[in-house]
Order: structure tokens, then sequence, then C-alpha cells
């Protein structure tokens, strides 16, 4: 019933997708628990002057955060629409920039960034070329940070009863490919076989968020699976969703668990994995 995207999907058509629901994405999107940015911001050791690369940032949710806190960042981010939201939100911190281009066709500056960092983001990217252009793109110390909200699988009965409608108008949704831990542990793969990255270190925050029918909705809204929908059935769903919800007192309590992965660059391997 969540978004659990594989690796290898064409992150420019997903990006259009989200695109078009840019100001839906940033109202309903939650952002990551303060003490995940703050134990990344104390494992890699930036400072303010220190000089950031996000990756595929978005409506800047994660942004914020770290523009709040005095740093200077550089977004990537093919969608447009998504990058207005994200300027418009951050107007008032000139130490962010935006550059509206995919990350495969963003031309890196070797060498120049202490972090690169990605939130919710970096699946969409095909592994040969997202780790190579974010090696290429740190410093000899430089760090790579790679953080999600995760779906560990509820178990309020309002899950039940959602997963019943589901299986009713979209049963293709139902159906978990992997458990939430198998995800974490293949990310976490994916990370050492790109030989580029010294051992991440993997830090996890339960966290939750209660939603009303209408902003829980929404939030089903800004799932690519849920937007590969017809609209038709799209409707059917969403209906059941908010009949679910208005019958277990008109709210619901979404667990996430937000994964910080922590990796330093590997400068001297570069050179065999140049792109």
């Amino acid at each position: 019933m969540t978004n659990t995207p594989g690796a290898e999907i064409d992150w420019q058509e997903e990006s259009r997708r989200f695109n078009g629901v840019a100001n839906l994405y940033d109202a309903c999107r939650p952002a990551y628990p303060e003490e995940l940015i703050d134990a990344l911001i104390s494992m890699t050791g930036i400072q303010t002057d220190s000089r950031i690369l996000e990756i595929g940032s978005g409506t800047g949710k994660a942004t914020l955060q770290f523009a709040r806190r005095g740093f200077s960042i550089l977004c990537i981010e093919p969608g447009q629409n998504l990058v207005s939201v994200a300027a418009q939100t951050l107007k008032s911190y000139p130490r962010v920039e935006f550059e509206a281009i995919a990350f495969e066709q963003w031309h890196e500056h070797p060498g120049a960034f202490d972090l690169v960092m990605s939130a919710q983001a970096f699946h969409w990217i095909p592994k040969a070329i997202g780790y190579a252009k974010a090696a290429w793109a740190l410093k000899e110390t430089g760090q790579l940070a790679l953080f999600w909200n995760m779906y560990p699988d509820p178990t309020d009965a309002i899950f039940s009863d959602l997963h019943r409608v589901y299986e009713e108008h979209a049963p293709e949704l139902s159906i978990r490919l992997s458990s939430c831990e198998e995800l974490i542990k293949q990310r976490e793969a994916d990370i050492k076989e790109s030989g580029l990255f010294r051992h991440a270190r993997v830090t996890r925050f339960p966290w939750s968020v209660k939603y009303d029918a209408l902003q829980y909705v929404g939030l089903l809204g800004t799932y690519s699976d849920h937007l590969r929908l017809s609209e038709e059935r799209r409707k059917r769903l969403y209906e059941g969703v908010i009949e679910v919800i208005a019958r277990h007192g008109g709210f619901i309590e979404r667990p996430y668990l937000a994964v910080l992965y922590v990796a330093q660059v590997r400068r001297n391997l570069l050179t065999e994995h140049a792109i």
C-alpha cells in the first residue's frame, strides 16, 4: 500500500509524475526527523562553510532542514515545478541554489563538495551513474549521505481494513515485493558494490505522522505507483480509503522508519570507475 520502487526505473519518467503534483507533494509528504539531520551532521563533520550537493531535492523538504542550520547547498532537481515550489519555500536562504536538470545529465564539479546527499530520490538513478557521479563530485575526504522514509508493515486494525480496500480496487499495490529490512540491506549492499565508498554506517529513526482522511489521500496521491493508476481506479480506491478512515475515528497514524546511510568516498579508486 506504499511506494517502495525498485532501483532501475526511469527517473525522468517518474520525475515527470512527481513534477505534475508538485504542490500536493509539498503539502502532504513528510520531512525527516530532526534527529536524523543532527546525526548526519555529526557523523559527516560538515560545517556551515562546507559545500553540499543535494541530488533530487524535490520541493526542498530536506533542503530546508539544512538551510535553517546555515548550510550552503546546490540542489539538482529535474522537475521545474518542484524547483519552483522549493525556490519559493527557500527564498529567504540565499546560500541555496538550484539547477533544474537530471543528475544523469548534470556536469559534475570534480572534487568540489564536502557532502553529496539525497533524500528519498537516489533509488531512481541508475546505480552505475549515480554512485560514480556522486563520488567524482566529492573532495578527497568527502562523504555520501543517503536517506529515506521507509514504510514498515503496520499492525493496527485500520491497516488491515485498508488492505482489503486495496485488494478490491488496486490489488497490485497491496503486494509487497520485499520487507523493509531487506530493502535496507539491499541499499547498504549497493553502496558497497559500487566500490567507490568505504563501509556505510546505517542508522534507523522510527517515527510516525498522524493524518486525517483528506491528508492521507493527498499523501497517496504523491506516490508514483498510485499515480500510474487510471483516474477512475484512483477515485474508487481513495473513496474506499476515506470510508475506512472515517470508520476508525477520522484519523490514521502512519508509521515511518527513516534510514540514514553515511559513507566516505574512496578517491584512490575513482580512476578505475571513470564515467
